[in-house]
């Protein structure tokens, strides 16, 4: 699929104006009909069935492309309708645990947070999602890290069971990296996954429980 999209990409760019390159594939089965009947002898037939059977290919190929193009668009839209639902993730001081070092990195993770909605919302050309999606993945794996050493030292009872928790998050996070590796996932759905269900639901649900039984 990704040889069939620079092939047409390289096509877009080199046949000029929009007309002619929307009327190539048709001009290879008027030619190869025309060869056929004109000639009307072997080399005809193989000649003008050559280039139908190009003209099919190309059809075919554009038509596998526009149906990429539109799930894309597809999902695309989906992500951008979670997105608006979920809206700018607003920290508050409420949601302090009073450990500077949790307080930080919840901090940071809500920052970056709301850096991607708003690129993501806006079509931002120039933000870096390749870099900003390595360095969501690195500070939530960090912050898992650190939480789950502060929580086995004020918390040891209910550690193990957040720590599980933590543990289930990166493997779905390891799983998505996996199928956009494999072309069956997109950066998008990840950034959407860090976004909503890791940083917004994990830390406003699970991590605030664990923030009541710290006051008590």
């Amino acid at each position: 699929m990704n040889i069939v999209h620079h092939i047409l990409e390289a096509q877009r760019d080199w046949y000029k104006p929009e007309w002619f390159y929307q009327s190539i594939p048709w001009l290879y089965m008027g030619a190869g009909v025309f060869t056929i009947t004109q000639l009307q002898n072997g080399m005809g037939i193989f000649s003008g069935g050559l280039l139908i059977i190009t003209s099919v290919v190309v059809l075919t190929q554009r038509c596998s492309y526009r149906r990429q193009k539109a799930q894309e668009r597809a999902t695309r839209e989906q992500e951008h309708r979670q997105l608006k639902m979920l809206g700018t993730v607003v920290w508050r001081s409420s949601f302090n645990c009073g450990d500077k070092l949790m307080d930080e990195q919840h901090q940071a993770l809500f920052y970056e947070a709301n850096r991607v909605i708003g690129a993501i919302l806006d079509d931002a050309e120039e933000f870096d999602y390749d870099k900003t999606l390595l360095k969501l993945l690195r500070d939530t794996q960090r912050h898992f890290r650190d939480e789950d050493k502060f929580l086995y030292k004020m918390l040891p009872e209910i550690a193990p069971l957040h720590k599980e928790i933590h543990q289930k998050l990166v493997d779905q996070i390891m799983s998505l990296v996996d199928d956009i590796r494999e072309g069956e996932a997109t950066r998008y759905e990840l950034l959407s996954f860090l976004v909503i269900d890791v940083i917004t639901k994990h830390t406003l649900n699970e991590d605030l429980k664990w923030k009541e039984i710290l006051k008590n």
